[in-house]
């Protein structure tokens, strides 16, 4: 009898709505998203940057998504290319490409998730990868 009340509930219960906000093969600049070989591994961090704050310059070797829940900030990869990004705005990271995130207008927080594989760094500065294992030059 419970089960039957529990299953009448959920069928007569209005339906939650899922509102896309990203679908995409490509990167924010337009490059390849390739997953890396191994058992998956999937990460979720907050990143936050202090107003005027700016990331080391880095690289991402696996798949990241990110959804910006604060601030203004401005994403600019090493040879310049640039783009603005603010609250409710996601992104597909570039992957392999050095690159570096500078709050723009106040604090930023990032909702971060990696698409990864165990053992493979999720990020990675350029001075950590001289072989140019995990980073494009």
């Amino acid at each position: 009898m419970r089960i039957r009340a529990a299953v009448c509930a959920c069928l007569l219960s209005p339906l939650a709505l899922a509102e896309p906000i990203l679908q995409t093969g490509e990167s924010w600049d337009g490059g390849a998203i390739a997953y890396p070989p191994g058992n998956a591994e999937v990460t979720a961090q907050i990143l936050r940057l202090e107003a005027g704050q700016s990331a080391p310059f880095h690289c991402h070797p696996v798949p990241t998504m990110g959804y910006v829940l604060k601030g203004t900030a401005e994403v600019e990869t090493i040879d310049g290319k640039r783009m603005i990004i603010g609250p409710g705005d996601p992104l597909v990271e570039v992957m392999r490409t050095v690159h570096r995130g500078t709050a723009v207008d106040g604090e930023v927080e990032i909702v971060v998730f990696y698409a990864g594989a165990e053992g493979v760094p999720t990020t990675v500065r350029p001075d950590e990868d001289p072989e140019g294992r995990y980073c494009d030059s």
